[in-house]
């Protein structure tokens, strides 16, 4: 087995090391992707619901009033949970980005000397077949 063909298979993990690295950071995005877009939701929740009671007319009791309001507590309490969920999945978010970088890195730097060492045995390849025919030559030319 030649020293390309060893390095070759550790291109190859390398290869599947970045892949699965490349799908978990994927997998982060999405994630906080998702959890935006529920916090724009509960957001967008809680103002209607601002607006809605903010614009009536009608009188309301002391206990409608309580309830509104500890509704939009909880509207409040969500979007602060949400927005803690958000903090912790950036920071897995970068974890992963990070991962995959150095992966990333880890790969083109197996393959830069898998190319290396295959430029290397194909010229030493060549300087063999050069050295052979020169005997092959030398040999001819000897026989005369």
């Amino acid at each position: 087995m030649t020293r390309s063909q060893r390095i070759k298979s550790i291109v190859k993990l390398k290869q599947n090391r970045e892949r699965h690295a490349a799908k978990e950071f994927a997998a982060t995005q999405s994630a906080l992707a998702s959890i935006r877009q529920r916090l724009q939701q509960m957001l967008g929740y809680r103002q209607e619901y601002l607006q809605m009671f903010g614009t009536r007319q009608e009188k309301i009791s002391i206990k409608q009033m309580r309830e509104q309001q500890a509704f939009i507590l909880q509207l409040d309490e969500g979007i602060r949970m949400l927005n803690e969920q958000i903090r912790i999945q950036e920071k897995m978010n970068n974890q992963e980005r990070q991962n995959w970088l150095n992966q990333k890195q880890q790969l083109d730097t197996m393959q830069n000397i898998f190319e290396r060492c295959v430029q290397t045995e194909q010229q030493l390849q060549l300087l063999r077949e050069q050295n052979s025919l020169d005997d092959l030559s030398q040999a001819q030319i000897a026989r005369r």
